[in-house]
């Protein structure tokens, strides 16, 4: 590497902290600074000041992008001026599947920091952006009385923003500095409150699940039985909280007792626009399931079928939409990139760590996909990119940097 080796280090150790310390604050910096620190090491790489990674970790990442784009771009240009009358409208609309190919460039600068590095920053900082936004949350359901959508200026994005940050926050429970670790838990509890404040259901069940893999995985050899029933209770305790101070209760009454077939309770409008736009999207997945119907020409068909959504409320059949199978095979790959390149890496001390942080990854993307999106909004790809550039990073043999403290050496898998 070159004489900047530290310094760039430095710098990564930096941009990551304001990422995810500002992800559910600020909405879509983590857009705007993912195309600028891609551009910059683009830049770097051909002034030749950054040297390519040969290494077949991000190697395959790389692939596995190139793929997904290159899917989408085929079936876009195959049903192209079908519903637009300007091309270059719609042209703008495959612009943000660029954004895909960020991570080509980002990977091989992250890769100047040490996996340890990368891994303890990325938890410390989603630990501290999920403590910084639970204010602003409580302030927009208690003051404004609102559903809480944070900075990102929806609840959807907002929830799955402190569901990434909550999870990701678990492994510094392994901090050995008590005082990283106490922010881990606060990081977790808070990120989970703010997804409860938000109302969205289909995330609700992301961090319950992490913390029980958590635990099994981690602290299993390392914590004796009363602290594990105590951490049991109290999460127990911040789930039932959750429930009743965000009146998400009232919306699981509803469900439950739709299921158990009580007569007094209909389908609220949440679970029938949902259903009928799946029925209709089903519909044009056998008209078009080879050749999809492009990407760019969704909303037209949402909007015939009666509703003026920007999908389908569900990732894996939106992609089957756009693009067919070929397009549900890409989006799957892309899922399970991280998950795949984490499980293949060498057993060290940081294999444990990376990939729980993966599978934290993949679960809360497919969980919260089931009833909205996977990608297609600059929030949820930024994010997914951001993270899954930081574990296919750490997977690379870089010697340690210096620039912040190393994780523990973990128990685990």
């Amino acid at each position: 590497m070159h004489v900047f080796d530290r310094s760039m280090a430095e710098n990564n150790v930096a941009a990551l902290f304001v990422v995810f310390g500002l992800a559910a604050l600020g909405g879509s910096v983590v857009t705007a600074l993912l195309v600028m620190t891609a551009g910059w090491a683009l830049i770097y790489l051909m002034l030749g000041r950054l040297s390519w990674v040969r290494d077949p970790a991000p190697l395959a990442f790389s692939v596995v992008l190139l793929f997904y784009v290159a899917v989408n771009a085929l079936f876009f240009f195959i049903h192209f001026g079908e519903n637009f009358a300007s091309p270059l409208a719609e042209l703008r609309k495959f612009g943000p599947q660029l954004l895909f190919l960020a991570p080509l460039f980002l990977m091989h600068r992250l890769a100047v920091c040490s996996g340890r590095c990368l891994l303890a920053t990325l938890v410390r900082a989603s630990a501290i952006g999920a403590v910084a936004v639970l204010p602003l949350a409580l302030f927009q359901a208690f003051i404004l009385d609102q559903r809480v959508e944070g900075g990102s200026g929806n609840a959807i994005p907002f929830a799955m923003t402190c569901a990434l940050l909550s999870v990701l926050s678990l492994p510094g429970l392994l901090d050995p500095d008590r005082r990283w670790r106490a922010l881990a838990g606060l990081g977790f509890v808070a990120g989970y409150l703010c997804i409860f404040l938000s109302q969205t259901k289909g995330l609700m069940p992301t961090p319950l699940v992490a913390a029980l893999v958590f635990a099994v995985f981690f602290l299993r050899d390392q914590v004796s039985g009363l602290k594990i029933f105590a951490g049991v209770f109290s999460l127990l305790a911040v789930v039932a909280i959750g429930f009743y101070v965000s009146g998400s209760v009232e919306r699981f009454e509803e469900v439950s007792g739709l299921m158990a077939g009580r007569g007094d309770i209909a389908w609220g409008a949440s679970y029938t626009v949902r259903l009928d736009l799946w029925m209709k999207a089903l519909e044009l997945v056998q008209s078009g399931f080879f050749d999809g119907h492009g990407l760019q020409n969704r909303r037209a068909l949402i909007t015939a079928a009666g509703y003026s959504y920007s999908h389908f409320h569900n990732g894996f059949i939106t992609a089957l939409v756009d693009s067919g199978i070929v397009g549900l095979m890409a989006l799957v790959a892309v899922l399970l990139a991280p998950l795949v390149i984490a499980w293949r890496t060498e057993r060290n001390a940081l294999y444990g760590p990376r990939l729980f942080m993966a599978f934290c990854l993949v679960a809360t993307y497919v969980l919260g996909g089931m009833s909205n999106f996977i990608f297609g909004h600059d929030i949820y790809d930024s994010l997914f990119l951001w993270i899954g550039s930081v574990i296919v990073a750490s997977a690379i043999a870089t010697p340690a940097s210096g620039a912040c403290d190393t994780l523990p050496k973990p128990g685990g898998p």
